[in-house]
């Protein structure tokens, strides 16, 4: 289960939850990149999930990448919420790739780590943004939802989110990556693959935002 829930409680004011959807057939190429669903037992993952989180904030919403297994994610979870809202964001899809889907894919089948070719400033900026540049737009969306939740309800929450609000970002593992490594300098190679459902949370406070890993180690963004 997600590494996050360890430091859920913690977590003051607007906060927000990044993680990667739960877990999803094995077959996810260019063809099948948006049509890629979830299995039965990601299903269970992601309304386990939910269970988990219930009643630990007084509000919540939900946003997910525009996918198949992200939506679905997104869904399960909100219904042990009790949720009647999910929100799809460009955002937390493939925003930091500057070709197709297909073209990027293409690319990323060239190098046999394509992570570390991609952060290590081996694939072609034209194809995706550098590292610190596809950091600096995750973080620019998720102060801008942070943001929404003061003084306002919003995306189905079933209370006055003037007070504790948890945003929950569905997202992919090369996101996961991009925010491990880009803000504390996590490489996959030490800390492993990005399980299903792992992530980070990040919350706002008077001097800005904090991201958060599981361990509780903090870094000012």
């Amino acid at each position: 289960m997600s590494d996050v829930l360890e430091i859920i409680d913690s977590l003051p004011g607007h906060s927000a939850i990044v993680i990667r959807h739960a877990q999803r057939h094995d077959l996810c190429g260019p063809q099948s990149y948006w049509t890629c669903g979830l299995t039965a037992r990601g299903q269970e993952q992601a309304r386990e999930f939910g269970r988990k989180l219930a009643g630990r904030f007084p509000s919540f919403r939900i946003f997910h990448s525009p996918v198949k297994r992200c939506e679905q994610t997104a869904l399960a979870v909100s219904e042990e919420l009790g949720l009647d809202r999910v929100q799809p964001e460009k955002a937390l899809g493939l925003s930091y790739l500057r070709v197709s889907v297909d073209e990027g894919f293409l690319e990323a089948d060239r190098h046999s780590d394509f992570i570390r070719a991609w952060f290590g400033g081996k694939v072609p900026p034209g194809i995706f943004m550098p590292l610190a540049e596809a950091r600096d737009l995750q973080i620019a969306y998720l102060r801008t939802k942070i943001a929404e939740t003061r003084g306002r309800a919003g995306n189905g929450s079933r209370a006055d989110n003037g007070g504790r609000t948890l945003d929950i970002h569905i997202t992919h593992d090369w996101n996961i990556n991009v925010l491990r490594e880009g803000i504390f300098g996590i490489r996959h190679e030490d800390a492993g693959w990005p399980g299903f459902l792992s992530g980070l949370a990040f919350h706002d406070g008077p001097e800005g935002m904090t991201a958060v890993l599981g361990d509780g180690r903090k870094k000012r963004v």
